[in-house]
């Protein structure tokens, strides 16, 4: 069971962001103390006798504190984690509701019968149930496409859309948010919002499942109304369907194509509702120059089963399970969901890593400590740093240099000012601080 709704997700990355900035004005031995403290006094207890803490659990646990922590502050400030659930919910809503209103209209309008002429039964399939089919047939389509061909969400332009005005409502609703709050509270919502543009695409798979879920909500709401326009026309009003062709087509055919289509449901329903009978095909086809006169009231009304039961099959039913599938898909993701980024591990290592301070006489300060050497005791108790020169050779580095430094760093400058100055020779020099950059790969180089 996942431990992580997207609400947390975005939480624990914008938190993280904080402490990147916390660690620039305060230095890192106040998160040390922070994070360390937090560990001992609240998640180790509260976790006392429930067994191992995992990585995901007590990431999870820290989350829960510093959320809490945030909750009781006097300002106020409002987590962009709490954002995304109010706007999730009430797009939600709102989906809904743009859908039903849509699909009743749209059916009302074109179930607008006067009694001239009977209610296209092909216009009504093709725009209510063909539709849809295709819409389906062309999702599944490019699933398949970008599996095969392995590509990215970025290369949806449907997921980017959708993205985009998710993040656009979170702007918005924001922006009338933000009337009650300071301006640097203003600042870390704006701080936010550019964290979960962010973590839409490197957690893509996890933010995929609720865009695609709100699709499927704004097609259930649309199969809805029309279901429930269709049926209320029915009931409320003297409605007439009949089929014509301007292509020479049997009625036979048209028969099997209705026997056809009825399939899923043919099976449980009564033959005389689940689809039209070939009296029935017989009496409701149109022909121009004969007028509607001719057609049987009868079979001008048992149309509208097999049209109900099309929309609710081909339609509804479908989108009520693709709905399952992105709720069960979005657990699953955020299920697997890992956090392998450094700001992770080194939350990690400042909550399990016990506190330690120590000092040792530092006879040279102007040499930093790696040139020093190290300090070892001599004849009369008293430590001593042993220098390069005592070593019998100078000391060799590696110099880290930050991205925005590196090039203006060469290497043959840095060992000619190095060795006049500390007597350090700089072997190579290693890139820090590359955006996305794995801190371990430079672990691993040095």
């Amino acid at each position: 069971k996942s431990l992580w709704p997207i609400a947390d997700l975005i939480d624990v990355e914008y938190l993280l962001l904080r402490d990147d900035t916390l660690m620039e004005e305060n230095g890192p031995d106040a998160l040390k103390r922070r994070d360390r403290d937090l560990y001992l006094q609240k998640i180790v207890p509260a976790a006392a006798g429930q067994g191992e803490l995992t990585q995901s659990l007590l990431l999870h646990s820290w989350l829960k504190v510093r959320q809490q922590q945030e909750a009781a502050q006097t300002d106020g400030i409002v987590l962009p984690g709490r954002v995304w659930s109010d706007l999730y919910r009430i797009s939600w809503l709102v989906l809904l509701l743009v859908g039903l209103t849509s699909g009743a209209g749209l059916a009302f309008s074109f179930l607008g019968y006067s009694g001239a002429e009977p209610v296209i039964v092909s216009m009504y399939l093709a725009i209510f149930v063909g539709l849809q089919i295709l819409s389906i047939g062309l999702l599944g389509a490019a699933s398949l496409y970008r599996l095969l061909w392995r590509l990215d969400l970025r290369s949806s332009v449907l997921y980017s859309l959708l993205s985009g005005l998710m993040v656009r409502g979170m702007l918005r609703l924001n922006r009338y948010a933000g009337k009650k709050l300071t301006g640097q509270q203003r600042l870390q919502i704006s701080a936010a919002q550019g964290l979960v543009r962010e973590k839409i695409q490197s957690h893509g798979s996890c933010f995929l499942w609720p865009v695609f879920t709100l699709l499927q909500v704004l097609a259930i709401g649309f199969n809805s109304g029309v279901l429930s326009a269709t049926l209320l026309k029915v009931i409320s009003a003297d409605i007439a369907f009949g089929w014509q062709s301007t292509l020479q087509v049997s009625r036979q055919f048209v028969f099997t194509l209705v026997k056809s289509i009825a399939l899923p449901w043919s099976w449980f329903v009564p033959e005389n509702i689940a689809y039209p009978s070939l009296a029935h095909i017989k009496g409701s086809q149109m022909i121009l120059k004969e007028g509607v006169y001719h057609l049987a009231t009868e079979a001008l009304v048992s149309w509208w089963p097999f049209l109900c039961l099309a929309v609710l099959f081909y339609g509804l039913l479908p989108r009520m399970v693709l709905l399952f599938v992105g709720l069960s898909n979005q657990r699953r993701s955020m299920a697997r969901l890992q956090f392998k980024g450094a700001a992770c591990r080194q939350l990690l290592q400042r909550m399990i890593t016990p506190l330690v301070s120590s000092q040792a006489p530092m006879p040279n300060r102007s040499m930093p400590p790696f040139a020093q050497g190290l300090p070892q005791l001599d004849e009369s108790g008293e430590a001593r740093f042993v220098g390069p020169d005592d070593q019998g050779g100078r000391q060799k580095a590696i110099a880290l240099i930050p991205d925005e430094l590196s090039e203006q760093c060469p290497l043959h400058t840095l060992q000619t000012l190095l060795q006049n100055r500390w007597g350090v020779t700089v072997q190579e020099t290693l890139r820090t601080a590359e955006a996305y950059q794995d801190e371990q790969v430079v672990l691993d180089q040095m």
